[in-house]
């Protein structure tokens, strides 16, 4: 082979594995069950849902230092082009068996120490945190830590976020095992 075909071959790999592990690097694997998604038997009838820009200081006040709850991390961007859009990476709830806020959970995962232990909420937080938002909806005081992780586990298996592994159905839980 001709050295400037040779140097052209080799230019257009290295072009095509830097795409390759740019892509890469960002992509996620997406359930999107129609059957798990439009099954609406929860234990609440109904959650009010707000959101602040993840580490946004000034938002902070928004989320309840007195309430128990569910939240979010979902990548979204609001903008005046792109349509309405969110990626739902992870679900949790603040209050599991205790009375933390849905703000003192939220603030764990401001914490370098907190989030190192956790290499998928890490990896999370280091690469969309610019496009990462935190959802959450506040329960009321009479919805027990067993309703709570009820609500946590159909929620969960409702969207299956690929960051969102224990909290699940079993059912659903095994299922999911056998394909990633």
């Amino acid at each position: 082979m001709e050295d400037s075909l040779r140097d052209l071959v080799n230019e257009a790999k290295a072009y095509s594995d830097g795409v390759a592990n740019r892509i890469a690097k960002y992509t996620r694997e997406f359930i999107l069950s129609p059957e798990c998604i439009t099954n609406n038997e929860f234990i609440l009838s109904s959650l009010t849902w707000d959101s602040i820009s993840y580490a946004s200081e000034q938002e902070i006040d928004k989320i309840p230092d007195n309430k128990r709850g569910v939240y979010a991390f979902s990548i979204c961007h609001p903008s005046t082009i792109l349509p309405p859009h969110g990626y739902v990476l992870y679900i949790g709830i603040a209050g599991r068996d205790s009375k933390r806020s849905l703000r003192e959970r939220y603030k764990d995962y401001l914490q370098n120490s907190h989030i190192r232990k956790r290499p998928k909420i890490y990896f999370m937080i280091g690469t969309w945190s610019e496009v990462l938002r935190f959802f959450f909806a506040p329960v009321e005081e009479n919805v027990s830590s067993n309703e709570l992780k009820t609500l946590e586990k159909q929620l969960n298996t409702m969207l299956l976020p690929p960051l969102s592994q224990m909290d699940l159905v079993a059912e659903i839980k095994e299922m999911r095992r056998a394909f990633t």
